[in-house]
């Protein structure tokens, strides 16, 4: 068997391979562990909902403040993966690995040897932001792998500026301005490029393209983009252009690790503006060759600096000042790291590598908690029934909602934000929403707003709160109420002074449903049994608990309050038949009964059939 020679091209290979394992797992883990957040519920509640407007452009143009191209992407994404966020947020991760595959030809163009493109990619992929980044339901990752694609055609274009190459910057510029407007930034950039550095018939055909860009580009803006920047932009998390603000982004995008990242930037504009090795120079002469450098050092400077600088200084009259908003700047960071990396000599590069990479895998710069509305929702999935309504004051999280609701919840479950309704559906408010209230009987109320007016609502339209659920959110309680239309089938008092006010035998689910009253405080925690006696009348099936499933004991009753009891019934072994269900009371530590005011020790309420 013959041996296979290691060239250096193999080990060029072998280490880009790493490097991009790197980057998948480390965007891959923990990738559904966080539930979506606001911005990620746009993105579905867009691709959801907006079948309520004749299209999904006019639906964006009337609420959004984005072009399509990134929801047509993920609407065939769906088609193939389906709706899971599992599904949703790997076409982001995709992206995030595809950016740290693209830098590796971009960094070709900005100098000579190995190490470049190699050192690029690992800071890229260590970069805390873009892995989090990678794991939203956003267009962020594809929007940077469209500006580093752009920069690299473009690049590749100046050294030979032919018609087949410039087709592929063409489409990608397109394509960027089709995603995100801020990606106008990085055509911008090489456009002043293109006025400074470039020379000749070059410059004109540059600008020609960059033109042609634009104007394919205007039949959008022109009709729907300019007029969405009249459109809600939501929850405001524009930043302050302040000194603290700049800091903020510093820490966010370098890390606690920022001089030496800083150090390192810095050393790599050194390499790019520093006199080009003597094999550079017969290219064309030495003042031609250090045109070209400082040109593609400028490029970085104003891929970095300008960014900051225009959304800094535009921040005074349009929101745009984000982390997340002027995250196109990280493949320039990555690239400058990466040629100040390759200022050292080779033990010393692979030296500061290693640190970047024990510090990349060990430290989490860059996290935000997310509000667990997903626990919320399967709170409210336990219990709920189909046909019955979800009502939602939580101000943008709405959107978050909805998806939760849409995938948990039963299918024909009805769900309106009381917030959209105002915004869009003015016309129709409040007097629509009492309508909608009157066509069911049971209403589950998320709140976490000021606006109470939802609670008055329910009052005047005949519902009884029967239930509240609380989500812990960093000390902020994120309530789900259940409401109940209360239409008593029962008149039933325990000699405990529990009163059983209305039952629900669901053989689907083989759920028993109660609903408890007391006229006094009630002085011990009762028990509540729910059980199932065969044609022999021998119990098979049982379900104990304080009532609410130990999560309301009657020492808390207040006189009057209505107190919703589900009790799911174990299925094991439960052979078809017919059913008696039987209710009793008792106090667990002594197994004490009390029975009905008619003497019962247990009461039949009704039948179920398997």
């Amino acid at each position: 068997m013959s041996r296979v020679h290691w060239t250096p091209r193999h080990t060029f290979l072998a280490l880009v391979t790493a490097v991009l394992l790197l980057a998948a797992l480390s965007r891959i883990y923990n990738l559904i562990q966080r539930p979506i957040w606001t911005d990620e519920g746009t993105t579905t509640f867009n691709l959801f909902h907006f079948n309520e407007q004749p299209s999904l452009i006019e639906g964006l143009a009337r609420r959004d403040h984005h072009p399509p191209v990134y929801y047509w992407l993920m609407q065939g994404w769906m088609a193939l993966t389906g709706e899971s966020v599992l599904a949703l947020r790997y076409f982001s991760t995709l992206m995030g690995v595809l950016c740290v595959a693209a830098i590796v030809p971009l960094a070709r163009e900005f100098g000579v040897g190995a190490s470049i493109p190699i050192l690029a990619a690992l800071a890229l992929a260590l970069s805390d932001p873009d892995i989090d980044l990678s794991q939203e339901i956003r267009f962020y990752t594809w929007r940077t792998l469209l500006v580093i694609l752009s920069a690299w055609f473009y690049l590749r274009w100046t050294r030979r500026p032919t018609q087949r190459r410039a087709l592929p910057w063409l489409l990608t510029n397109l394509v960027l301005l089709h995603t995100n407007y801020q990606g106008a930034f990085i055509i911008f950039f090489e456009g002043l490029h293109t006025l400074l550095f470039l020379r000749g018939r070059t410059r004109w055909l540059s600008l020609g393209w960059l033109t042609l860009s634009g104007l394919l580009f205007l039949p959008w803006f022109a009709t729907y983009g300019f007029n969405q920047r009249l459109n809600d932009q939501g929850i405001n998390s524009t930043l302050p252009s302040t000194w603290e603000t700049f800091v903020e982004l510093v820490y966010k995008f370098l890390g606690r690790q920022w001089p030496l990242m800083t150090g390192l930037m810095l050393l790599g504009l050194a390499a790019l503006v520093a006199t080009p090795p003597a094999r550079l120079r017969a290219w064309g002469g030495w003042l031609a060759m250090h045109r070209v450098e400082l040109g593609k050092a400028f490029l970085l400077l104003a891929w970095i600096g300008l960014t900051l600088f225009i959304s800094f200084f535009a921040n005074q009259w349009f929101s745009i000042l984000s982390p997340r908003r002027i995250m196109l700047v990280s493949p320039a960071l990555a690239l400058l790291v990466a040629l100040g990396l390759s200022r050292f000599r080779p033990r010393t590069q692979l030296f500061l590598a290693a640190v970047l990479l024990v510090y990349g895998v060990t430290t989490v710069d860059d996290y935000y908690p997310k509000a667990p509305w997903d626990n919320v929702a399967q709170a409210m999935a336990r219990y709920a029934r189909p046909d019955e309504l979800v009502l939602m004051e939580i101000y943008y999280d709405d959107t978050v909602m909805f998806y939760y609701v849409d995938t948990l919840l039963p299918p024909d479950t009805t769900a309106r934000s009381l917030r959209m309704w105002r915004q869009f559906h003015a016309e129709t408010y409040p007097q629509g929403v009492y309508d909608l209230l009157n066509q069911h009987q049971t209403v589950w109320l998320v709140h976490w707003d000021k606006d109470l007016s939802a609670f008055e609502m329910l009052r005047q339209t005949g519902y009884t709160q029967t239930a509240l659920m609380t989500t812990d959110h960093w000390g902020n309680a994120l309530s789900a109420y259940r409401f109940d239309r209360l239409a008593p089938n029962i008149d039933l008092t325990f000699s405990n002074g529990m009163r059983l006010e209305q039952f629900v035998i669901d053989p689907a689910s083989l759920r028993v449903d109660l609903w408890w009253s007391a006229d006094k405080p009630l002085d011990q925690d009762y028990s509540v049994s729910v059980f199932l006696l065969d044609e022999a009348g021998r119990s098979v099936a049982q379900y104990d608990a304080f009532p609410f499933e130990n999560r309301r004991p009657t020492t808390g009753w207040q006189p009057g309050e209505v107190i919703y009891d589900p009790h799911p019934l174990p299925a094991d072994n439960l052979a078809p038949g017919r059913y008696q269900v039987a209710v009793q009371i008792y106090t667990y530590w002594d197994s004490q009964n009390f029975p009905t005011l008619a003497g019962e020790r247990w009461h039949i309420i009704g039948t179920l059939e398997r």
